[in-house]
């Protein structure tokens, strides 16, 4: 059975095995897993895309974070949830073994963020595989502390998902399916409840749970599945309480439409009156959604298609206010070697004009998962998928490589060879004029290399996985059919977002870095929860 057949068969599955309430230890036991913590800073560790390292943030955590009702929004908590999140990301110390199915440290940053707040008894999931691998499935992780709170034995068990550094995940990204909600997301989420029930039931076994509390936050990807999977724990898990679980999410793509997987809405779309009009304030829900205003990312699937999510969406401002960009940038600046200049993100109105963009060229839905979606998703396939050989030891594909990388992925059905040659021909003829696009915002960096042992010579940096994924992609979309022109510009955004040097005259660009961790982290801190919008929008 293939990998996408399953997930739906265990989605399905899931849903009649998880309607029992939790069992219940048989006699009453004192056995803890984990440990509170005092009220402090803690440091936690995330994946930077600037600076190709793990950096170090602080967060305030405390045990009294969890002491409200789940229905009201909590900054600090919203804060610590984010820096959960970054730490989730796969370790940019694990790359060196990008290709392997092992256990390779590519949780190791999460697996310190949960020791450093006092969980204990973690899982992990998809961790433990190839980073190109694709698949309708999400990275996530399970962990739980027992302590006593006001006299009351409390379990907050953790849900974190994974939503940086994937890789291969990103084809799931690009597979909305032929309904009208996101099948990549909507199936993926259906393994993590499995897990998260299982998981549940050995501990209540194992002894008694107390109050249970529920911690579920997501990035990206994992923010998307965090918040379908707010609403099957509501329907499928009733004896946990909805005050109990805390549900927050960031940069969080929109998975639904009112018509589509009504077992995976929650206080759907809850910025919106009934009549599509802004509501006076949030109403009430445990899922909180911040999004950054400029980001591209959440968008994507576009209100304008009806496409929504479930819980309150608090947009983080962006601005043009000299101080606060100036006050951002040294934010910004504060994370690592290489910066993320704020100043020069989209703002609001730059993305709203991407999204024209957009959905002029893809026209509807039903047009982008007819004429693109088979391709975009063997595109990035492509892009992401690296050999031991390209990762350890700078290999370039032949020909005959391209063509069977090509032939193994996921949409490629009865591929025509001669068809095939030919595209890997003219891509590797198109590849020299696409790495020359690919310039630095200085070009101040020179360097000679070869592609089909052509010398190339550039005034600026190409990364490696970049020179080397080239041509496969460019052979994708060539062998797809579509014309020259709209495969480079294609190909072009991919590169540009995995080589992560902004080119700041792009808004293309400029808006899908807002999605970097480093402008939320920064939004964040910087705006009080008074300066959140019900709606996108650019503070003057």
């Amino acid at each position: 059975m293939k990998r996408r057949d399953f997930c739906r068969a265990l989605g399905g599955a899931a849903a009649a095995a998880l309607a029992a309430p939790l069992p219940r230890a048989a006699a009453a036991q004192s056995t803890t897993v984990g440990r509170a913590v005092p009220d402090g800073n803690y440091t936690m560790r995330f994946r930077s895309e600037l600076s190709l390292d793990d950096l170090p943030h602080d967060y305030h955590y405390s045990e009294s974070l969890f002491d409200h009702s789940a229905f009201e929004y909590d900054h600090a908590l919203a804060k610590v949830s984010l820096g959960m999140v970054g730490a989730a990301f796969n370790t940019a110390a694990s790359d060196a073994e990008y290709w392997a199915n092992a256990d390779v440290g590519r949780q190791a940053n999460l697996a310190d963020a949960f020791e450093t707040l006092g969980f204990a008894g973690t899982e992990y999931y998809h961790y433990d595989i190839d980073v190109g691998a694709p698949g309708d499935f999400v990275g996530h992780a399970l962990a739980r502390k027992t302590f006593s709170r006001g006299g009351k034995r409390i379990t907050l068990a953790a849900v974190v998902l994974r939503g940086g550094g994937y890789g291969g995940e990103w084809v799931s990204n690009l597979h909305t399916g032929v309904g009208t909600g996101h099948a990549g997301f909507v199936i993926a989420t259906g393994e993590v409840l499995a897990h998260l029930r299982s998981y549940l039931e050995a501990a209540a076994k194992e002894a008694d749970l107390g109050t249970l509390k529920l911690w579920v936050c997501g990035y990206s990807r994992g923010a998307a599945a965090a918040n379908l999977l707010a609403a099957r724990i509501a329907k499928e898990l009733p004896a946990i309480e909805r005050k109990n679980t805390f549900v927050y999410t960031f940069a969080t793509p929109a998975a639904l439409t009112r018509a589509s997987y009504p077992d995976y809405q929650l206080d759907f779309d809850n910025n919106h009156n009934t009549d599509g009009t802004l509501r006076a304030g949030w109403a009430s829900s445990n899922v909180f959604n911040l999004i950054s205003s400029g980001d591209l990312v959440p968008r994507v699937m576009p209100a304008e298609w009806g496409y929504y999510r479930n819980g309150n969406d608090r947009f983080l401002p962006c601005t043009r206010d000299p101080q606060e960009q100036a006050d951002l940038d040294a934010l910004g600046a504060g994370f690592g070697p290489v910066a993320l200049t704020i100043s020069q993100l989209a703002t609001k109105e730059d993305t709203d004009g991407v999204l024209v963009r957009l959905e002029n060229f893809f026209g509807s839905k039903q047009t982008y998962h007819d004429k693109y979606e088979a391709m975009l998703m063997d595109m990035v396939q492509a892009a992401f998928t690296r050999s031991e050989a390209e990762v350890a030891e700078g290999h370039t594909l032949t020909d005959e490589e391209v063509e069977a990388r090509l032939r193994s992925l996921g949409n490629m059905r009865q591929v025509d060879e001669e068809k095939l040659a030919k595209a890997v021909h003219n891509a590797s003829a198109m590849s020299r004029p696409l790495l020359e696009k690919l310039e630095t915002t200085d070009g101040s960096v020179k360097i000679d290399f070869s592609v089909r042992d052509k010398d190339i010579h550039l005034d600026f940096d190409v990364p490696l996985r970049v020179r080397q994924a080239v041509i496969p992609v460019l052979a994708v979309g060539l062998y797809y059919g579509v014309d020259s022109a709209t495969v480079s510009s294609i190909a072009r955004y991919i590169f540009q977002f995995m080589s992560m040097k902004p080119d700041s005259a792009d808004v293309v660009v400029r808006a899908a870095f807002c999605h970097h961790f480093e402008d939320y982290a920064s939004l964040m801190e910087y705006y009080a929860p008074s300066a959140h919008g019900m709606e996108g929008y650019t503070r003057g």
